[in-house]
């Protein structure tokens, strides 16, 4: 049989910590909505990504140089952190920083042969990788 003296803390500690977690919950303030970005403030950070994807292009292909996966994976982690900076710097919300961008890259795109994408803006495959390291 078990003692009562150890068990009835125990349950009026974990009472009072679910009573306390759940106070905090009710009265903790929601966070204040962002606001929309303007067509300038868009035009603005879209060129902002685009002005540092050689950059990006240059390290990752340094960092893992053969590796396309792993390369394009760094990049678009760059470009995420970029995004969410972009989406702090200018207070509004992250939805428009990345339709900015996808915007951006849809006016800007070309598929001829003469004029070829040079950010990439294609879907590529979904392809498991031949090997794991």
């Amino acid at each position: 049989m078990t003692d009562l003296r150890f068990s009835i803390p125990a349950v009026l500690v974990v009472a009072a910590c679910a009573i306390a977690v759940g106070v905090r919950a009710g009265t903790a303030r929601s966070p204040e909505p962002r606001r929309g970005a303007t067509n300038r403030e868009r035009a603005s950070m879209a060129a902002s990504v685009a002005g540092s994807e050689s950059a990006w292009l240059t390290e990752v292909t340094q960092n893992f140089p053969g590796d396309h996966w792993s390369q394009r994976d760094d990049f678009h982690g760059r470009e995420y952190r970029h995004l969410i900076e972009l989406a702090d710097q200018h207070r509004v919300r992250l939805e428009d920083v990345i339709r900015a961008v996808d915007d951006d890259l849809h006016e800007s795109a070309t598929t001829s042969p003469d004029a070829p994408d040079p950010r990439a803006a294609r879907a590529v495959p979904c392809k498991p990788r031949p090997f794991y390291d």
